[in-house]
C-alpha cells in the first residue's frame, strides 16, 4: 500500500510536470503559430486530454483495489508515452524554429544586399543626366552643321551672283562687240 502511494503521488508529479510544459509550451507555439501549427495542436489537445484520464484515473483508485500491480504498470506505460510523445513535440518544434531562424537570416542577408532607395534615386538622376548632356552634344553638334551649312549657301549665292554677274557683263561685252564689227561696203 506504500509502495501503491508513492508510485501515485510519483505519477502525479510527472503529470503536473508534464501538463505544465505542455501548457508552457503552447503559449510559446500560440505567440509564433505557423499555418502548419495544425497537426501540432491537435497532437496537444489529444496529449491534454490522455492527461486529464490519468488524473481522473489515478484520483479514483483506492488503496485497496486488488489488480494495483496491472494498473501501475499502464499507468508506468502512459507516462512513458506521454514523455515520448512531448520530447518528439519538442523536437519538432525546435526543427521548426531552426528552419525559421535560417530562413529569416537569408532573407535579412539578401535585404542587406539590395540596394537602398536613396541610391537606385541617385544612380537613376546619373543616368539621367548623361543622357541629356549627350543630347545636348548632339544638339550643338547639329546647331553647328547648320549654320556652316547656312554659311557655304550664301558664300554659294555670293559666287553665284558673281559668274552671273560676269556672264551678263561678257554677254553685253560681246553684244556691243558685234555691232561694231558691221562690214562696210566700199
Amino acid at each position: 500500500m506504500p509502495r501503491l502511494k508513492n508510485l501515485v503521488q510519483h505519477s502525479a508529479l510527472i503529470l503536473t510536470g508534464i501538463s505544465i510544459g505542455a501548457a508552457l509550451w503552447k503559449t510559446r507555439s500560440t505567440a509564433t503559430a505557423s499555418p502548419d501549427s495544425g497537426p501540432l495542436r491537435e497532437s496537444l489537445e489529444d496529449l491534454k486530454a490522455r492527461l486529464a484520464e490519468l488524473e481522473i484515473a489515478g484520483n479514483r483508485r483506492t488503496a485497496t483495489e486488488a489488480n494495483s500491480d496491472g494498473h501501475s504498470a499502464e499507468t508506468v506505460a502512459a507516462i512513458a508515452s506521454l514523455e515520448s510523445t512531448v520530447a518528439t513535440l519538442t523536437t519538432r518544434y525546435d526543427h521548426r524554429l531552426a528552419e525559421v531562424e535560417n530562413r529569416l537570416g537569408d532573407h535579412d542577408a539578401k535585404l542587406k544586399e539590395l540596394p537602398t532607395l536613396a541610391q537606385v534615386v541617385s544612380t537613376m538622376e546619373e543616368m539621367l543626366s548623361s543622357t541629356m548632356s549627350g543630347l545636348d552634344n548632339k544638339l550643338s553638334e547639329q546647331v553647328r552643321s547648320i549654320e556652316v551649312l547656312k554659311t557655304t549657301v550664301a558664300q554659294s549665292d555670293e559666287l553665284m551672283e558673281k559668274v552671273l554677274d560676269s556672264i551678263y557683263s561678257l554677254q553685253s561685252h560681246v553684244v556691243e562687240s558685234d555691232k561694231s564689227e558691221v562690214p562696210v561696203s566700199v
